[in-house]
């Protein structure tokens, strides 16, 4: 007995001296954190729907949605590409950016409220978005321009604080917004508590974190290189951005409000998968961050394969059970309805791949490259929903949709396998 348990010692100590032990300490915790932070704004935004639904009309759920996505357009004017340039600066041990890049979002997003205030009085004059559009306004350079933390955040690496403030956030906001639904059933005092309370935490993280950073020397040029690099990412970005919000608003235009109330209803599910994928990538992508292009891009090649069925078998799952959670949480029960959920899944097969090499563009190189390419695949996208949407309402959303991710899968892959020549790597 003895001898087996000087064995085991002997392993025990091997085990303690290696590299394995830090590695799967440091990246199990990373990736606890993580799933469990990706749970949280789930379950956050999946429940909040389900309330959404149980207490608004049609008409109130889709002007809810309609809002959003006219504000979510609005975030390019925050020059998002900094939170970006944020992460890779603070990866590259690199913090005091942050103070300047925060500065930059806040000033460049008070255009923003200047346009809600115009588009209040102007083109929505007539609809019941208006006074949230007006009364939201004022908060927009608070809540886009100081948001920036959860980026500083994921350069450090401090997925457990990431994990901790965002649930914070999710409970104070779930609950003021639900409470004002069910007792008010008003979408926009629910708007503008959900505004009030992100943009009073962001303010609250930001000075935290500028006490913590306020000291470290400035580097002028440093500075200026990342800010270039963040301009490059938003002006990469802005189509995209438009392209992934705007589907609501042309849908709004050519029919009404229920409407795009019912198609919130029919994408729920398709948005958390989606949603799920975007911050299940962002994390590994993050961490390779601190590697050299090379040995990041040759990570990435070994792994292709394996995001590619990933993609295929949360289709195929899904779209076994989404009529069961349609008619479970929101009680549909018209087939027409099931088939839409269930077509929305289909770019899921190429998003993982695309979001893949996409991050990897952003966080490696000067973003050059990610800015044409962007750029080139977000206008098939854009091109592809005004086309078809007018045509053929939500299924002209969901062909869209299919054909954008298609030709963008195309397109990076191409661009991926390409470049990696150049690199030395075959």
């Amino acid at each position: 007995m003895s001898g087996i348990k000087l064995y085991f010692l002997k392993i025990k100590v091997a085990f303690d001296k290696s590299q394995l032990k830090k590695y799967i300490k440091h990246n199990f915790f990373d990736s606890i954190y993580s799933i469990l932070n990706l749970l949280i704004a789930s379950l956050d935004g999946f429940f909040f729907n389900i309330i959404l639904v149980r207490y608004l009309t049609l008409s109130d759920l889709g002007n809810y949605k309609l809002y959003f996505s006219i504000l979510n357009i609005f975030i390019i004017l925050s020059v998002t590409g900094m939170n970006t340039s944020v992460s890779k600066s603070t990866a590259k041990k690199y913090k005091r950016f942050f103070i300047r890049a925060s500065k930059l979002s806040g000033l460049f997003s008070i255009s923003a409220t200047i346009l809600m205030i115009i588009l209040a009085f102007s083109y929505y004059k007539g609809s019941n978005i208006k006074l949230a559009l007006l009364y939201s306004s004022f908060l927009v350079p608070i809540y886009f321009g100081f948001n920036i933390w959860e980026s500083f955040l994921y350069g450090q690496k401090d997925f457990k604080r990431i994990l901790f403030f965002n649930t914070l956030i999710a409970v104070v906001r779930f609950s003021a917004c639900s409470t004002i639904l069910l007792f008010l059933k008003n979408y926009i005092f629910a708007i503008i508590a959900y505004m009030l309370i992100v943009s009073i935490f962001n303010l609250i993280f930001f000075f935290w974190i500028y006490r913590k950073v306020k000291d470290e020397k400035p580097d002028l040029e440093k500075e200026k290189e990342l800010i270039k690099h963040g301009f490059r990412l938003t002006g990469a970005s802005a189509i995209s951005v438009i392209a992934k919000n705007v589907e609501r608003i042309i849908l709004d235009g050519v029919s009404n409000a229920a409407l795009v109330g019912t198609y919130s209803i029919v994408s729920v599910f398709p948005s958390f998968v989606k949603n799920s994928l975007k911050n299940l990538i962002n994390v590994p992508s993050v961490k390779l961050a601190s590697y050299t292009e090379k040995d990041n891009r040759r990570i990435i090649r070994r792994s292709l394969l394996l995001i590619f069925i990933t993609g295929i078998v949360l289709v195929i799952i899904f779209w076994f059970i989404t009529p069961f959670l349609l008619k479970f949480f929101f009680k549909v029960k018209d087939p027409e309805v099931y088939f839409y959920g269930k077509l929305l899944l289909i770019p899921l097969i190429f998003m993982p791949i695309d979001l893949t090499i996409k991050y990897m563009m952003s966080y490696q190189g000067s973003g050059k490259s990610y800015f044409k390419l962007s750029t080139v695949t977000d206008i098939i996208k854009l091109a592809s929903l005004a086309i078809f949407i007018p045509i053929y309402k939500i299924l002209g959303i969901i062909i869209g949709q299919i054909i954008g991710e298609f030709i963008s899968f195309i397109i990076l892959g191409i661009w991926f396998l390409r470049t990696n020549k150049k690199l030395g790597l075959k």
